[in-house]
C-alpha cells in the first residue's frame, strides 16, 4: 500500500466460522502480536466472543494464545467474564491439510483481492474499504444448490445465517421511496415483541434449510477415501522429514498416537534430541528399529526391539548384524534423550 511516497506492506487476517462459514476479514499492518490482538478485539467486539478457536502453529499465533490465556486469568477480566474463556487449539505443525476449510476461504480472498487490485498500489482507507467489500461478498456466497428455476428459493448464503438476508442486495423489492428508508413506527410494546418474534422465526426458517439442505450436501459430497494404510505404532524410531537435505533429518521417537475423528491415525507426538513436538503421519518414516518408551531409565539389550530373523529363510542372521541392530537401536535412544520426567541413570 502506499504511505508517504513510498511502499509498505499491509496483511489481511481472515477469521471464518466452522458452523457457518461466514468470514470476518481485517487488515493488520504487521506480523506482531499486538497487531494481531487488535484484529481480534475488533473482531470479538462485533462478532461475539468465540469458546473455540482453531488455527495453525504460527508463531504470531502461540504468542497471542499465551497472551490470552494470561489475560483470562486475570482477575479483573474473571469478573467480567465470568466463566468464560477461549480454548484456542492448535493443528499438528506442518500439516496444512487440516485447516484445509480455512486455507479454502484464503484462496478465494486472494483471488478476489488479485482480480480487483492487480498491480496496483492503494492506501490504507482504500485498502480498508476494499476488504470489508470483498467480505460482504463472499458471505454472500451460496453454499447450496443454485436451481435454474425462477421459482425457487434463492440459494442460501453465510449471510442469511447472520443477518437473516442477502448483505448485497437490497431489503425491498420495487417500490422504494424516501419513506421506506425512514425508522418504521412499530407502536407500543407488544408490537415490538412481534416484530422480534417474526425475525427469530425468519432465522430459525433459515437454520433449518442449513441442517437439511447444506448438511445433506456435505454428506452426499465426501466420499470414502478407503482405510488408511499407514502403520505406525508407539515407540518406534521415526525420521522426521524437513525440508533440506534427507542427510539432516532428525531422529525421533514416537511417544504417543493422534486419532482423527474417523478413528484413524493422523499424527503423532513425537520427541527429539531438542524436545517435543508433533507431525502428521505423512512427514514420519518408520525405520526397522523401535525404542521403549515406558521404561527410558536405560535401555537395556534384551528389551529392545530387534527385528526377527527371516523364519522362511533356514540361515540364522550372523552376529554381528545382530549386535549392530542393537547399537543402532542404543544410539538411537540415547540420542532422543529420556523424557522431562524420567531421571537419567
Amino acid at each position: 500500500m502506499k504511505s508517504d511516497n513510498s511502499e509498505t506492506k499491509a496483511y489481511i487476517c481472515l477469521f471464518t466460522c466452522a458452523v457457518t462459514r461466514a468470514i470476518h476479514l481485517e487488515v493488520v499492518t504487521d506480523l506482531t502480536e499486538s497487531s494481531f490482538l487488535q484484529a481480534f478485539r475488533r473482531f470479538s467486539s462485533r462478532r461475539s466472543l468465540p469458546v473455540v478457536m482453531i488455527s495453525d502453529n504460527a508463531s504470531t499465533y502461540l504468542a497471542s494464545a499465551e497472551t490470552l490465556q494470561e489475560l483470562f486469568q486475570s482477575p479483573s477480566l474473571k469478573e467480567v467474564f465470568g466463566r468464560q474463556g477461549i480454548d484456542w487449539k492448535f493443528i499438528p505443525k506442518r500439516a496444512p491439510w487440516y485447516g484445509g476449510f480455512w486455507e479454502r476461504l484464503i484462496g478465494l480472498t486472494k483471488k478476489a483481492v488479485r482480480k480487483i487490485l492487480g498491480r496496483a498500489s492503494v492506501t490504507l482507507i482504500e485498502l480498508q474499504t476494499l476488504v470489508v467489500e470483498i467480505e460482504a461478498t463472499l458471505n454472500d456466497r451460496p453454499i447450496t444448490y443454485v436451481s435454474s428455476d425462477i421459482g425457487d428459493e434463492e440459494p442460501l448464503t453465510p449471510s442469511h445465517l447472520l443477518y437473516g438476508r442477502r448483505i448485497t442486495s437490497l431489503p425491498f423489492d420495487h417500490g422504494i421511496t424516501s419513506e421506506d428508508l425512514t425508522d418504521p413506527d412499530y407502536g407500543n410494546g407488544p408490537d415490538m415483541g412481534r416484530r422480534v418474534k417474526m425475525q427469530a422465526l425468519i432465522l430459525q426458517r433459515f437454520w433449518n434449510r442449513w441442517r437439511h439442505e447444506y448438511l445433506t450436501s456435505l454428506r452426499e459430497f465426501h466420499k470414502t477415501t478407503g482405510t488408511n494404510k499407514q502403520s505406525i505404532k508407539k515407540g518406534e524410531v521415526v525420521l522426521v522429514h524437513d525440508d533440506t537435505h534427507r542427510s539432516t533429518w532428525k531422529l525421533a521417537v514416537i511417544e504417543s498416537l493422534i486419532e482423527g475423528g474417523d478413528g484413524l491415525v493422523r499424527a503423532a507426538n513425537i520427541r527429539t534430541s531438542t524436545g517435543r513436538t508433533n507431525r502428521p503421519i505423512t512427514k514420519l518414516y518408520p525405520l526397522e528399529i523401535s525404542a521403549d518408551v515406558e521404561n527410558l531409565d536405560g535401555p537395556s539389550r534384551d528389551s529392545t526391539n530387534v527385528p526377527a530373523a527371516n523364519t522362511s529363510n533356514s540361515r540364522p542372521r550372523r552376529a554381528a548384524a545382530s549386535n549392530a541392530l542393537r547399537r543402532i537401536s542404543d544410539w538411537a535412544n540415547s540420542l532422543c534423550g529420556p523424557p522431562e520426567d524420567v531421571e537419567e541413570t
